[in-house]
Formats: C-alpha cells, structure tokens, sequence
C-alpha cells in the first residue's frame, strides 16, 4: 500500500521534490502497472460497475458473480486502490503515525493504543519512525498529507524545535494532533504526561529517603518533556531546601543506556558523587545501575536510582527499579479519540482544541 501511495505520490505536480523524499525513504519510482476493476472487468466480460460491487459484496450481486469476481482479482493479485478511493469518498480512514523510535516500550504501546481505538471506528493506521531526525520527520508529514490520510498524530523528534510543517498541515485542513512530545505554542489537541509533577514526586521520595546530592541525567532540553523533568526535579530541590548544583546534571544527545553507563561513571569520578540519580526515562536508569554494579556501588544503600516509564524489564532486574508509571497504551488510546473526534466534526471551524494531561504514578521498588 505504500509503494501504491508512493507512486501516486511521486507523479504529481510536486515531482522533482517528491523524487527526493521518496529517493530518502528507499521507495522506488518505478513501478509494475496496477491491477485495475477495468482489467478484471475485462477478463469476465462484465461492467466495472458489477465487479465493483461484488469486491464491495453489495447485495445487488449474485453469490455466484462476487465468487467468480473474487477468484479472478487473487489470480491477477489485484490491490484496490485506496487513494482513488479516498478521492472518490474524501475520507481513507487511514491515520498516520509519527514516533520517535518503535523499539522503546512507550512508543510501541502508544502505537498499541491508538490502533485499538482506530481499528474499531474503522480505520487503518500507518506508522513511521522518524528516528529522532527533524528532516525525516518533516519529508514522513509530506507524504502522509499528499496520501491523504484523515489525520496525522506526531511525537516530536529530538531535533524538532521548527513546527513549521505543522502549521501547514493545519493550512491544508488535515486534523493533526500531537502526542508525549508536544509544543506548547501551537494551537491544537494534545495528549501529555504531567511530566513537572511526576519528576517533583519522584525527587520528593528520593529527598525522603534521605538523599541530599541528588544527581538528574536526562535527554536534550530543547524537548518540552525532558525541560519539564529538569524543572520538576529542581523545584522539588528548592522546595526542599537543598542547593541545586549544576554539576549533577548531564544532558545527553542521545536516549541510550551505552551513554547513561558512560554517563555515570565520569560524574562518579568527577569526584561530585551523587548519593541518588533521577533519570529521564528508565532505559537511562538501566545504565546507571550497570555501571554502579561495575564501580561496586551499593544499590540503594550507597546510590539510590529512580526512572521514569515503567518499562517491564525494571521490575526484573535486581535491584529493581522505583520508577514513575506511565499509561502509555491509555495515552494512545485517548490521542486516537481526540483525533477521530475532530476528524468526525462537521464544523470545522468551530472544534475546540483540547489538552489531555495524564498524570503518573509513583511505583516504589528497591533501588530506593
């Protein structure tokens, strides 16, 4: 189906610009001819009309006619065309998808999530990862809005500080809704976790736990969510009357635990020893807990770890992990309904944006 889209796609009147985009994703420009109704049609000696109908199982057709028809559209590997379609009805009831990475927990149970939501109401949903590019990102929204998919739902990447390509899809009428890494400024439906309060309840217990030299290692701060657990960890250092060092903070390029185990082990020597360490995320955590075990730190006794996600695998390790709990399928679910509400609006004008806020829960386990 994409290679179909593709195609349609490459010759249109943007050609010479699609050709690179499409050059980019690997898609070829050439293609073999499509298996129209009109081919198939011809090989029984009947209307297009009756094949279009028996591939639609109207009850206008003969069981005996929509069996012969079907027969024939496998043996010529017939595909139907849902862009002519989506032409023709001005709906595809396909959704597109746009995340980060699909190899991390979060983003493949939010993907869960949507699609279980789009499934029911009828819809088909494509995903495509971005792998943290902005350019990537920005080419994937041109193909999936010259696709004509009813709506886009976009997890930023961590290059992502230009929304331009947002706007247009607003220009161009295309519902689009923004997920987990969002940006404020832009008028449009959202679906975020309560990252502030989450990394000042998680720094909270590690303060009531005793730990003063409590150590943040996080992602890019040009994202929202990464600045928003910086923040909230910080208040709950001031709130709780302990200096913020900047010293304890690392900010790393990219979400991986080789980086967290380098990471630590260069804040552990710096001689600026942490007694405690919030991560960003939990595959962050994971890192840290390698290297302590390498350095022959004493979890949770010597350094306390904390992460955020709720990844299965931190309930296994040992030490587990204390952790905050995201309902990422529930978060995919509920950006599907938003979606699919604005889509389903007559009123396009007049739809009111919205902001669902989740908020996350504090799961205590031993590395603290």
């Amino acid at each position: 189906m994409l290679a179909e889209i593709a195609h349609d796609f490459y010759v249109g009147s943007n050609r010479f610009k699609n050709e690179k985009i499409l050059k980019h994703l690997n898609v070829t420009s050439t293609m073999k001819k499509s298996i129209t109704i009109k081919d198939i049609a011809k090989k029984l000696n009947v209307s297009t009309a009756t094949v279009s109908r028996a591939l639609r199982n109207s009850s206008e057709i003969s069981k005996e006619t929509k069996l012969a028809v079907i027969k024939i559209a496998k043996e010529m590997h017939y595909h139907p065309n849902l862009l002519a379609r989506s032409l023709i009805k001005k709906s595809s009831k396909v959704l597109g998808v746009v995340v980060p990475t699909i190899n991390r927990q979060f983003w493949s149970n939010s993907i869960s999530g949507i699609e279980s939501v789009a499934y029911k109401k009828g819809y088909k949903v494509m995903i495509f990862q971005s792998a943290e590019s902005y350019q990537k990102e920005v080419e994937i929204v041109e193909i999936l809005a010259n696709s004509m998919v009813d709506g886009i739902l976009i997890a930023f990447s961590k290059e992502t500080q230009n929304y331009d390509h947002i706007e247009d899809l607003k220009e161009r009428g295309i519902p689009v809704l923004l997920f987990e890494r969002v940006c404020d400024s832009i008028p449009i439906s959202k679906v975020t976790t309560d990252d502030f309060l989450g990394a000042k309840r998680i720094v909270n217990h590690l303060i009531e736990r005793g730990k003063k030299r409590i150590a943040f290692i996080g992602g890019p701060l040009s994202l929202t969510v990464c600045m928003d657990r910086f923040l909230g960890y910080k208040s709950s250092l001031v709130e709780n009357g302990i200096p913020f060092d900047q010293n304890l903070v690392i900010e790393l390029s990219e979400f991986t635990t080789e980086l967290s185990v380098i990471a630590f082990k260069n804040l552990w020597s710096s001689g600026e020893s942490p007694d405690a360490v919030f991560c960003f995320a939990d595959i962050l955590a994971l890192g840290v807990l390698a290297a302590s075990k390498e350095l022959g730190i004493k979890v949770p006794e010597d350094l306390a770890i904390a992460g955020f996600g709720n990844d299965d695998i931190t309930k296994y390790v040992s030490p587990s992990i204390t952790t905050m709990s995201q309902p990422s399928f529930e978060i995919g679910q509920l950006a599907a309904k938003l979606i699919l509400k604005e889509i389903n609006f007559e009123e396009k004008d007049e739809f009111e944006y919205k902001t669902e806020i989740v908020k996350p829960d504090l799961i205590v386990r031993e590395s603290t």
